[in-house]
């Protein structure tokens, strides 16, 4: 079953599908670096479509607007956790899984305390 061609070509797919949208499945400040970057992507292409007059392709990354947190859970609901959870039932994705879960649990904290950058605000000392 797996030697058959139209089987290996989904594996490959789904493993590339998954590489993709990997970044909430690594560990905490992994995961934080990669949201920042993604983040800072797309509020500089949506500041570059206001500039020449175009469309505005994603309007929910407006730098002055945007909630990371927000982001990064709806990003994990959509597209993340359901590909992960049927890929593990082919390979086992313990530690992958583990990390999806603390990731979406940081981002729903932050959330819920209606920040909406990347990290808690520091302690007082």
């Amino acid at each position: 079953m797996l030697r058959a061609p139209e089987n290996r070509t989904l594996i490959k797919r789904m493993m590339i599908k998954c590489a993709d949208v990997s970044n909430p499945c690594r560990p905490l400040e992994q995961c934080i670096e990669w949201a920042a970057r993604i983040s800072e992507e797309y509020f500089s292409q949506t500041e570059e479509e206001k500039k020449l007059d175009l469309p505005v392709v994603m309007p929910a990354f407006d730098r002055n607007t945007c909630s990371i947190p927000k982001s990064q859970i709806s990003f994990i609901d959509y597209f993340v956790t359901d590909m992960y959870d049927a890929w593990d039932d082919f390979v086992d994705l313990q530690e992958l899984l583990q990390h999806l879960d603390n990731n979406f649990k940081y981002w729903k904290g932050l959330d819920e305390r209606k920040l909406r950058g990347l990290r808690p605000p520091l302690e007082p000392k």
